[in-house]
């Protein structure tokens, strides 16, 4: 049976309910959200991303789904799926827009991931329910959002100096939602948050680990080019 979260169909105030909901249930689950995971054991990333384009008057996704083997630090292969898009564009409502066809495209991936990078947030979100959160509960995988824009949250991230490893972290009510942190030496800083069943700390980790020579991690900024290559 599908997962409810993978609706397209919702009105805007049946999705919020369904992010309540399921906010809810992490909470009972003994802060599963905040699980650390060892990153020792974590071999095969995902990095997803979607475009748009319109055709025939219907608007269409387009994701992307990166391999990478953290353990050679290396790309390994990569799958497109396409899909019409239903669920209108509404800020704090991206999953419902986005998880279906992103999970389509992971499904073509010849290894399971240990961990999904979803170009998006997690917890950084008024309802701590982001498109990373969403995606990591429908697959029952470790999940975390690495954003290039902020959402909600205070942060110092204008003024943080541009060297690879800085962060600052993202609160909200002393609560730390997340970490702004430079990737790379003289680029602006990317909004990282947990997802699903991974630390912080753990997260920010493997970005920095599995970032190259561009503001996002690799996996990321390698599904961002081959979303948009046909």
């Amino acid at each position: 049976m599908q997962h409810e979260l993978l609706q397209t169909n919702l009105t805007l105030d049946e999705a919020e309910r369904l992010q309540e909901k399921y906010r809810q249930i992490i909470k009972d689950q003994t802060g599963i959200i905040s699980k650390s995971s060892d990153v020792k054991k974590i071999r095969w990333i995902v990095g997803v991303d979607v475009s748009y384009y319109q055709e025939k008057l219907k608007e269409y996704g387009r994701a992307a789904a990166i391999l990478w083997d953290l353990r050679f630090n290396r790309f390994m292969t990569q799958a497109l799926a396409k899909d019409i898009i239903t669920f209108p564009y509404k800020t704090g409502f991206l999953g419902f827009r986005e998880c279906k066809v992103m999970l389509e495209a992971i499904k073509k991936l010849p290894e399971t991931p240990d961990l999904i990078m979803c170009d998006g947030h997690g917890i950084i979100h008024p309802r701590r329910f982001g498109e990373a959160v969403q995606l990591g509960l429908i697959l029952n995988v470790p999940t975390c959002g690495i954003a290039k824009n902020p959402f909600i949250g205070s942060s110092e991230w204008k003024v943080l100096k541009r060297i690879r490893g800085n962060k600052t972290p993202i609160l909200e009510n002393k609560e730390v939602l997340g970490y702004a942190v430079c990737l790379n030496d003289g680029m602006k800083p990317v909004f990282i948050s947990v997802g699903y069943k991974i630390s912080l700390n753990v997260a920010v980790e493997i970005a920095l680990k599995s970032s190259l020579d561009h503001r996002q991690p690799e996996p990321l900024y390698l599904a961002d080019q081959f979303s948009k290559s046909e």
